[in-house]
């Protein structure tokens, strides 16, 4: 502790810079001021100097702008293309001159260059001395100036006066913009252009009178703004006052520069995100070399890009591997940006659509990725403004719980997050799980307590692949005979040289077995389609590998045990049956999977077309059987070949009295009728769900079958279930519709043709209650196809080798991949400019 300090303490430090700051300001209020130097005639001189480097500039500005607007009209390349000028963008610049502009009713210092202007625009000589001061310090309006001098009688007497309504501009939606460019002048008592007067547009604005028409006053005003000549003016007094006063003129030409070339660099890079995201293919190689052949898709891309790109070609060539810490645009850290931009804009476009068709419904499905976390699909389906129903995904949600309460929470807060009220909420379409289906505790039953208007709808293709699977496992046989299809295609898959066997029974075309498929019933079909086609070449195939000594006799036993069964007159019976009744319900299968399905088209095929066709085929036995014996080896049932066991009588039965039925009828109660009447009864079991939404919407769906009477009872019906949507005129509209559709022959297309017929002639004007009505009925979904085919990209964009992949990179390349059309329709020059301008700065030479 008695050593001496070697450093000051932190408050000595303080009091030290202290006491030198001090000094500082002393000798600061000791020196002269500049302005002390120079007396009043000398100032004057100095601001006409300035004044004339700065036209000279202008000058040069005006003359570059001229040629960029005639290389815009001519298509030249886009880096020496200027932006658009919107009329928003200008009135906010117009309002901030306004702004910066003086009032000459204060007295104001001579050496304030805003006191020489004068506030008259008719006594305002036109030179560039003159728009360079306009542009940099702005006009005022004159707007507080007393009106009643504008007196102006007419000649039916009429008296009228400029009125300062016309300053401001009210927009359709009722928001109100100042017109900037409008100046009054006290001498002539009229209206000026201000744009258009320094600029030379000559229009009864700018003229040497001015504007006085005041009965006309606001019809004239708004031709006058909308006109081409009157913007180009603006345009040109705006580009101005960005660059007039400002010490930065080069430094700011400079860095406008760099951002076109960066904005040039990124319409290339955007342009190829777009495309490998639109078809979900990787960006990323093992390395980020150009010139490699590990480089990855995007880099491949580029390459390509530039072999007939000189502009690219050359970038590459500077920047292209000049490794971390260099600005070249082409790096995965730029391009996973644009990815996340590119996505959110194209989710803001479709909840945009969604908000302006009001009604919706919601489509969710969950699903486990390749790293085994589950992830909870969310896709809405809308109808857009031509009358087309759509499906649109709008984002993965990792691990909702698989609780009803969990998944409604998730569906929710995801609802909440993109402000979609869902209250507008008109359907809701799940698989038959408990915890989706549930109509108590469920996710469907949770949904409708909050809003009652929200049906929930089975997926029919779900439905559908219950019913077949259900009928398949009804009875032994029918196991059996799947069982066997499926060791068939097992067999022959097991060994590429029974393959080869199995292709060389046929010239003409390759004999072909497909697997069975445990959630798609249109594989199954195809399997039960291809052992028909090939039955014969199959069998004989069987039984030379049965037949050959110098296969394995494991391999010999198992064909031949597929052989004797292939055999019998019963495998022969179902492999026909089966072919009939797959073919028709995988035509069906698809067409419910389409989203311009509606429910009553779901009612037709699934339910009333299906169940009349098992009715029909229950009586058809015999025609099954004769079919089958043609193609079978063996010619009788198994049961008539087979000993018969004889059951033990009781001591007071009589053998007399017992019935033995034939094989023949032994099947076909045991086997045929049992599969169709399962089929049947399943099928109506699944046909109430859809009865109940179809009889509500009836009048819709019935239209064309309806008598008048009919049509006011059930548009009634409807509208006072949705009081809050239809209003009592839903009557009058539905029976005039009838009649319109009935004038146009319009009484056999579906509601979703009628519901574009409707928007396609402007038609919803005549009808509105009328289309939303049809917008309801048209929203509401019938399948949940859509999230099953997202759960399909879902394996594509995060497959083995982006196992690691983020959530957020996740949703985003999911959104391009799934939502490729709304992708490709977007413009993305505003990401672009913003872009570029956020980086300008960061390029390195």
């Amino acid at each position: 502790m008695s050593e001496k300090r070697r450093k000051l303490s932190g408050a000595a430090y303080k009091k030290k810079a202290h006491e030198k700051q001090e000094k500082q300001n002393k000798v600061l209020l000791n020196v002269p001021k500049l302005e002390t130097f120079f007396n009043k005639t000398e100032k004057e001189k100095l601001c006409h100097t300035e004044l004339t480097e700065e036209t000279e500039v202008e000058e040069k500005q005006i003359s570059v702008a001229d040629d960029v607007d005639k290389n815009a009209t001519t298509n030249l390349p886009d880096d020496h293309v200027e932006d658009d000028l919107s009329s928003q963008d200008f009135q906010h610049d117009a309002q901030t001159i306004k702004n910066a502009s003086v009032d000459t009713d204060n007295p104001q210092k001579d050496s304030d260059p805003a006191y020489l202007l004068d506030t008259d625009p008719a006594n305002w000589i036109i030179d560039e001395t003159l728009r360079n001061y306009v542009a940099q310090y702005g006009y005022s309006q004159n707007q507080n100036a007393d009106f009643s001098q504008t007196k102006r009688i007419y000649s039916n007497g009429a008296t009228r006066y400029l009125s300062p309504a016309l300053f401001v501009r009210t927009l359709l939606n009722k928001e109100k913009k100042p017109r900037a460019w409008l100046i009054y002048s006290p001498v002539k008592q009229t209206l000026f252009c201000a744009p258009c007067l320094l600029f030379g547009n000559t229009t009864s604005f700018s003229n040497a009178e001015g504007f006085n028409d005041w009965k006309h006053s606001f019809e004239r005003v708004t031709d006058h703004e909308n006109s081409n000549k009157h913007k180009e003016c603006e345009r040109l007094l705006r580009a101005r006052s960005r660059n007039q006063g400002r010490i930065d003129q080069k430094l700011s030409a400079a860095i406008d520069e760099e951002v076109n070339y960066w904005k040039n660099v990124l319409r290339r890079v955007v342009s190829c995100v777009k495309s490998l995201a639109s078809r979900g293919l990787s960006f990323r190689g093992h390395d980020e070399k150009f010139g490699s052949t590990h480089n990855g898709n995007f880099m491949m891309l580029l390459e390509l890009l530039a072999e007939f790109d000189p502009f690219l070609a050359n970038h590459i060539n500077r920047f292209g591997n000049k490794g971390s810490g260099s600005t070249s645009y082409l790096s995965k850290t730029i391009y996973e940006e644009l990815i996340q931009l590119m996505a959110k804009k194209v989710s803001t476009a479709i909840v945009k659509e969604t908000k302006e068709a009001k009604y919706y419904s919601i489509i969710v499905d969950s699903t486990p990725d390749i790293s085994h976390v589950d992830q909870l699909t969310f896709i809405v389906r809308y109808v857009k403004n031509d009358g087309s129903a759509v499906e649109r995904f709008l984002t993965f949600i990792e691990n909702p719980g698989h609780k009803a309460e969990e998944l409604a929470t998730a569906v929710f807060t995801r609802l909440s997050a993109y402000d979609i009220d869902i209250a507008d909420c008109r359907g809701q379409s799940y698989d038959n799980a408990r915890n989706m289906s549930g109509i108590y505790t469920g996710l469907q039953a949770r949904i409708k307590e909050i809003n009652p208007y929200a049906e929930y709808v089975p997926c029919s293709g779900h439905s559908l692949n219950l019913v077949g699977n259900c009928a398949a496992e009804c009875c032994l046989e029918a196991v059996k005979y799947f069982r066997m299809v499926q060791n068939l295609y097992n067999f022959f898959s097991a060994s590429t040289h029974r393959w080869k066997i199995l292709n060389s029974f046929s010239d003409t075309q390759n004999v072909r077995v497909k697997s069975l498929s445990v959630t798609r019933w249109s594989a199954r079909s195809d399997a039960v389609r291809c052992l028909t086609k090939f039955w014969p070449q199959i069998y004989n195939c069987l039984l030379k590998i049965e037949q050959d000594e110098f296969e394995k006799a494991s391999t010999r036993s198992e064909a031949e045990g597929i052989k004797s069964q292939m055999e019998c007159l019963e495998t022969a019976f179902l492999q026909n049956l089966w072919d009939f009744l797959l073919s028709r319900f995988n035509s069906v299968s698809k067409k419910v999977q389409s989203v311009d399905t509606s429910i009553i088209e779901v009612i037709d095929l699934l339910y009333q077309g299906l169940i009349k066709l098992v009715n029909d085929t229950r009586d058809q036995f015999h025609f099954y059987e004769e079919k089958s014996i043609q193609i079978s080896i063996q010619k009788t049932y198994e049961a008539e070949t087979s000993r018969k066991k004889k059951r033990k009588l009781h001591f007071d039965e009589i053998q007399n009295n017992e019935i033995e039925m034939t094989a023949q009828d032994s099947f076909r109660i045991k086997t045929f009728n049992v599969i169709l009447d399962c089929l049947k009864s399943k099928l109506i079991q699944r046909n109430d769900s859809y009865k109940k939404i179809n009889e509500k919407f009836s009048v819709i769906t019935e239209l064309r079958h309806l008598d008048a009477k009919s049509v006011r009872e059930k548009s009634k019906s409807l509208q006072s279930f949705f009081s809050l949507d239809l209003e009592d005129s839903l009557e009058d509209e539905m029976l005039h519709f009838q009649a319109h559709c009935a004038e146009k022959n319009l009484g056999n297309i579906s509601p979703i043709d009628l519901m574009k017929f409707l928007r396609k002639n402007e038609l919803d004007s005549v009808f509105p209650n009328v289309d939303i009505a049809y917008r309801m009925f048209v929203c509401t979904p019938t399948s949940n196809c859509s999230a099953e085919r997202s759960f399909s990209t879902l394996k594509r964009v995060k497959n083995y080798l982006r196992s690691t992949m983020t959530e957020d990179r996740l949703n985003s390349l999911a959104v391009l991949t799934i939502e490729s059309e709304v992708l490709l329709s977007l413009d993305f020059d505003d990401i672009i400019e913003q872009f570029a301008f956020q980086k300008a700065r960061r390029k390195t030479f």
